[in-house]
């Protein structure tokens, strides 16, 4: 075939397909037109996830007769008027490029009226050609009603996902929008049912009540920082309101969203220790940033953006996600009497089972929250069994101040503190002035062992006696070969015999076993040098050995044991594991004396 230039209605259809890559996309087009047609009221219907029909109105400026025909031809827009408007563009794109990209594939009928016309357009569009016009005696702002979508590319319509799949995408866009936009109401309807009506939902925090349900205001943290250029806003959850994914992270730059791993990587890491690995938090995060140094511009969807100065955003985040992560402040435990669990309504019975941690521990001087913590679940019919501690599980269990040895001892901070003993080969037992105190002893032993290692900044080798030929991925193998200073400083060395890398030594506090396995996901940390500095990058190796290196539920400590790492605890004042799981929890006196009604 000779080169030759493509029909008109082809090229169009072809760029549409930057923008329609589904239902969502383009719901998401339309209502950024109408934000940045300054409207107060967006309304939103779907039929069959929009494959159907979609609509989307507004109360915005409108467009006259003559913006109307404009508006649907290719390269019109109400945005920019020189290329250096690129350069500081605040609007979300550009209206009737996405106007006549949609309606190239679809059957579109589009209604507006501005103020300064006494009757407004309404236009009839088939594949990008207008087919019908007549007067709209209707009110200011715009109606653009989009059927069939892609009806004239049967080839792509087919590639749409179910009408469920593409309602639920469009059902997220929407969540997005209404976090975004505190002073625009939006209402939303799927299938005839109305999904969110924001109206009367003035605030963020009703906004986010509104979307997740289970999540309630005392699990919001007000998120606040400032460099002068960078302002960072918004609500994240305390450590213990996490999810398994990241579908609950809620980024936004200049009221945009975005998906980009860098930012959410920051945000994860403003939490520091008190995140657990594979945990993820809710967030709702706002980034305002100078729109000169920031380009929206690299992603066909706009879902990344390019900043001026990366490393500058990403340390702002970081910064005001752990200033309000410290400046929580502390959490209960409400211990409720079980008369109560038994009188009350179902509903109240499921809140009073959740008891809440008291601990207010300071590590490194600040005050690391958890609240949601379930530690009993009491039924009304069995509420003494299920709570009582059994006698039977205790070794070597003596009265606080009776044993000999082992005299009370003053905790910092926290008044006269003694260790009990062991239960179930995993808790150590003590009594403190507040209350019992459990202790996690492998959290425990874990991170008594990282503060080590990290004193020491190396870690002594041992070597194999029979060393271990590594088989790993070529990216992995490179991988060791340029960062072998920083493994042999963790205890691992090795030998490099032609393209074989052989294992000679591995961490002193490690046993064998699992240890390609730690290697890999050492290796893997390493990779994040790029987005985190090499200090706190060397902390999460250190972290990983610690975990592989410390006491495992089950293993027996002696009594001798047991309270010698109780007594290392103390002194250090520790409260969560590197990983970010508590170490203790405390059950407090006066809710114990409340619960069985002294």
């Amino acid at each position: 075939m000779r080169i030759h230039e493509l029909p008109t209605d082809v090229v169009r259809k072809i760029a549409a397909g930057e923008v329609v890559t589904g239902c969502f996309s383009v719901v998401k087009e339309l209502v950024e037109n109408s934000i940045d047609a300054g409207a107060s009221l967006v309304e939103i219907e779907i039929k069959a996830g929009g494959k159907e029909y979609i609509m989307v109105r507004d109360n915005g400026s409108g467009m006259t007769n003559q913006e109307a025909k404009l508006a649907i031809k290719p390269h019109t827009t109400s945005k920019i008027s020189s290329i250096e408007d690129l350069d500081s563009l605040i609007t979300f794109g550009f209206r009737g490029e996405a106007l006549s990209t949609i309606a190239s594939v679809s059957r579109m009928r589009l209604s507006t009226a501005a103020d300064s016309e006494e009757l407004g357009t309404i236009l009839e569009i088939a594949g990008g050609s207008v087919t019908g016009q007549k007067p709209f005696s209707g009110s200011n702002g715009t109606l653009v009603e989009v059927f069939d979508l892609l009806y004239n590319t049967p080839a792509r319509r087919k590639f749409l996902k179910s009408a469920s799949i593409e309602g639920r995408m469009v059902t997220e866009m929407i969540q997005r929008f209404i976090l975004a936009f505190e002073n625009v109401d939006f209402v939303y309807s799927r299938d005839s049912q109305t999904v969110f009506d924001t109206r009367g939902a003035g605030s963020l925090q009703d906004r986010i009540a509104l979307i997740y349900p289970g999540i309630s205001t005392r699990d919001l943290i007000p998120v606040s920082g400032n460099s002068g250029e960078i302002n960072v806003s918004g609500y994240v959850t305390l450590p213990s309101r996490t999810r398994k994914n990241r579908m609950g992270e809620n980024i936004f730059v200049n009221g945009r969203y975005v998906r980009q791993f860098e930012l959410n990587y920051a945000l994860e890491r403003g939490y520091g220790e008190t995140l657990q690995k594979g945990n993820f938090p809710f967030a709702v995060l706002f980034i305002d940033i100078d729109p000169q140094e920031v380009d929206v511009n690299i992603h066909p969807q706009k879902l990344e953006v390019k900043f001026a100065s990366t490393a500058a955003v990403l340390d702002e985040v970081k910064r005001a996600v752990r200033s309000a992560i410290k400046g929580a402040g502390h959490f209960t435990i409400n211990i409720v009497h079980s008369e109560e669990n038994i009188t009350g309504s179902s509903e109240e019975r499921k809140d009073v089972s959740e008891i809440y941690q008291d601990h207010e521990v300071s590590n490194h001087g600040f005050k690391h929250p958890w609240r949601n913590q379930k530690v009993f679940d009491n039924n009304a019919s069995d509420t003494y069994t299920q709570s009582r501690f059994d006698r039977h599980l205790f070794r070597s269990l003596v009265p606080a101040g009776e044993r000999e040895g082992s005299p009370e001892k003053e905790k910092s901070g926290e008044g006269k503190v003694s260790f009990i003993g062991v239960f179930g080969e995993r808790y150590l037992i003590a009594e403190s002035e507040d209350g019992l105190m459990l202790i996690d002893q492998h959290a425990a032993h874990e991170r008594i062992i990282f503060e080590a290692l990290k004193e020491s900044k190396r870690i002594a080798p041992q070597n194999l006696l029979m060393p271990l030929e590594l088989s790993l991925e070529r990216s992995k193998m490179d991988l060791i070969i340029a960062r072998e200073e920083t493994l042999k400083k963790l205890g691992f060395t090795f030998d490099f015999v032609n393209d074989k890398i052989i294992m000679v030594s591995i961490p002193q506090v490690m046993g064998v076993e699992g240890v390609v396995d730690m290697l890999e996901e050492i290796l893997d940390e390493m990779r994040l040098e790029g987005l985190e500095d090499p200090k706190t990058v060397f902390d999460n190796l250190l972290a990983s050995i610690a975990c592989k290196a410390a006491i495992r539920t089950g293993n027996r400590l002696d009594i001798g044991q047991a309270e010698e790492l109780f007594e290392e605890l103390r002194r250090k004042n520790l409260l969560v594991c590197p990983h970010g799981r508590p170490i203790s929890m405390v059950i407090r006196l006066e809710d114990l004396d409340r619960y069985f009604s002294r």
